[in-house]
């Protein structure tokens, strides 16, 4: 009998299961290409695209091409985020968009090309149509104790964090990331802030300490997408001493720190400033004892500074140029600054900016800036000056001397041109729209145009002229922009009450913004021949305090897996103290804006952004 045909199925069943053994590599799954891509927004010089967010996404690559299929000038970007936006692109023209994804450390390919044309010079593009809406959430009682904004509820956008406004809210910063516990004061080292800044990838920085942590050099944040969370800190909190802090990347939130450098280490320095990036807010954050500015943010996009304390720069201090006292220089594009105190420096209060300092980024990073419900007290020499060639809306500000302030019958000091070594940089007056202004010496002035002090009374074609309505903003992919405005009058006193590292205030922002209420200065010897409430040296006014955290309060920074989330809040709000990964859920949230570890955040300060807005708008600025 012939056996060769069963000996050859014989064969092939062995080695079927040979292949089949338990020691093979396992195939990886593919990846498939993002689904739902689509053209949200097409104007003239710019497309905006959407897709469904990939479970596991680590990021996306997108890409526009021409309709020949060569890329688009800048028409390749990585992004986190689930759309993006082109500008600069040309009226009337159609191109090609395709996207993919990376994750679990595979590339999908890209999705099928999607056709997409900008808007023709004049044509005006179709009226979105009315959305389907989504089914309400029920709001939890437990919701209900994070005293989340009403009006953040109905709009329903993840922002930086609950209270978050202006160009810089839709931040993103750590979100989603890993968590860094601060646990010593040292200047660098294992367990140092510093320490926790160099690392890379998106990162929450949540602090078991609190003190004065004294800087050998300067911080450098060059690494993005951190966010800074200084409300963790138990008992009196975190303060920065003795050289500046630069915030060099993009993606970046910093809430509820002090920045007091002091002239100790002889750094001729700002207390903490940034530019040339994007997408950066600083909120509730106290800044004194500089030897240059104490808080100078321009040339940034998408970027804002709010509720901050601003005060005490050094006069006649160390700095090689001789007397300064300066507050900071302000500007940018989609910036703004807002519910901000600016008091007791000389000048710069601030100085809104100018294009020379802008350098390559002028075309770029130099736009629309919203200076807007901040106060300005105690003035030296000048107040707020500046802004050549800028734009700038200059809505419901309060100006108020005090002790050592000049006559400044006027909101802005507008200068018109600017020239450095032979090189003419600027040759108009700023654009300005100004409204609500209050000046406490000067309660006549009605910001017409008037109330601005033209500087030099030079004949530009802009000359004593105002814009008759407010610049927009818009968030870095089109979004509306919002923020809350009060009277002038009313921003002072939500200041005076709630600005700064607040969460607890120390003594230097309850005697600043004392003196702000009161009208007075409470040191009138400033060390080195200044008086009226402008200081040389931080030992003028007693230096800097004693931040401590009792046993308990120590204690209840415990956080047994480590997810930023200490184990009584986890406790409280029925999550897992065993799990590190919930930080990263948004069980909390009814919405799914904000990750667990993001409502941690905003528990601790829920009662100050409850109240600070009271009695304002909550409005688009467009």
């Amino acid at each position: 009998m012939n056996m060769k045909p069963n000996r050859i199925i014989l064969l092939l069943f062995l080695i079927l299961f040979a292949a089949c053994g338990p020691d093979d590599p396992v195939v990886p799954q593919e990846i498939q290409a993002p689904s739902g891509v689509k053209c949200d927004k097409a104007a003239q010089t710019s497309l905006v695209f959407s897709w469904n967010d990939v479970e596991g996404a680590e990021y996306y690559v997108a890409r526009l091409e021409k309709s020949d299929g060569t890329l688009v000038s800048g028409g390749q970007t990585s992004t986190r985020e689930t759309s993006v936006r082109y500008d600069g692109l040309t009226p009337g023209t159609a191109y090609s968009f395709k996207v993919r994804v990376k994750a679990g450390g595979l590339d999908s390919p890209y999705s099928m090309p999607l056709a997409a044309s900008t808007l023709a010079d004049g044509e005006e593009p179709e009226p979105d149509p009315d959305p389907v809406p989504d089914p309400q959430p029920e709001p939890t009682a437990d919701y209900a104790l994070f005293k989340i904004p009403a009006y953040e509820d109905a709009h329903r956008q993840a922002l930086a964090f609950p209270g978050a406004e202006g160009g810089g809210m839709f931040t993103t910063g750590g979100r989603g990331g890993k968590v860094i516990h601060v646990t010593n004061l040292n200047d660098s080292g294992t367990g140092s802030l510093r320490a926790a800044l160099a690392e890379s990838g998106a990162r929450t920085i949540v602090f078991d300490v609190a003190g004065v942590i004294e800087l050998n050099s300067g911080l450098n944040i060059s690494k993005g997408d951190v966010t800074i969370a200084g409300q963790t800190a138990p008992g009196d909190g975190i303060c920065i001493r003795n050289f500046s802090t630069r915030v060099n990347s993009s993606n970046v939130i910093i809430r509820f720190v002090r920045f007091r450098m002091g002239d100790e280490k002889k750094n001729e320095g700002d207390a903490i400033w940034g530019r040339y990036f994007e997408n950066i807010i600083l909120d509730h954050c106290s800044m004194s004892w500089c030897t240059d500015e104490c808080a100078s943010f321009y040339a940034n996009r998408n970027f804002t500074m709010q509720w901050c304390v601003i005060a005490e720069s050094l006069r006649n201090s160390i700095h090689g140029k001789g007397k300064h006292g300066y507050g900071g220089i302000w500007g940018g594009r989609d910036a703004s600054f807002h519910h901000n105190l600016l008091a007791h420096h000389d000048s710069r209060n601030p100085r809104i900016d100018h294009p020379q300092i802008y350098g390559n980024y002028v075309e770029t990073h130099r736009g629309n800036v919203d200076y807007r419900c901040n106060a300005v007290y105690n003035w030296g020499s000048n107040h707020t000056y500046g802004g050549e060639n800028g734009w700038f809306n200059i809505v419901n500000n309060y100006y108020k001397p005090g002790p050592a302030s000049s006559d400044r019958k006027y909101f802005v000091d507008a200068y018109g041109s600017y020239t450095k070594d032979g090189t003419v940089y600027a040759d108009r007056y700023p654009e300005m729209y100004l409204s609500g202004n209050l000046h406490t010496g000067h309660q006549d002035l009605d910001d017409t145009s008037s109330s601005v002090y033209w500087h030099n009374g030079q004949s530009y074609g802009n000359y004593n002229m105002l814009l008759k309505a407010a610049l927009p903003l818009e968030g870095p992919s089109g979004e509306d922009i919002y923020t809350t405005t009060h009277s002038a009058a009313l921003s002072f006193e939500r200041i005076c009450a709630y600005a700064g590292a607040s969460l607890v205030r120390d003594a230097v922002d309850e005697r600043i913004c004392s003196d702000a209420l009161a009208g007075t200065a409470s040191f009138n010897d400033g060390g080195n021949g200044s008086t009226g409430g402008m200081i040389d040296t931080q030992t003028a006014v007693g230096g800097w305090p004693e931040y401590k955290a009792a046993d308990s309060e120590i204690a209840g920074c415990k956080d047994s897996d480590g997810d930023g989330m200490p184990d009584w809040f986890e406790d409280q709000f029925k999550l897992d103290k065993a799990d590190s990964t919930d930080g990263n859920a948004k069980t909390l949230d009814p919405y799914a804006r904000y990750t667990n570890l993001e409502m941690y955040l905003h528990y601790l300060v829920r009662d100050i952004v409850d109240v600070q807005n009271a009695g304002g708008e909550y409005a688009k600025l467009s």
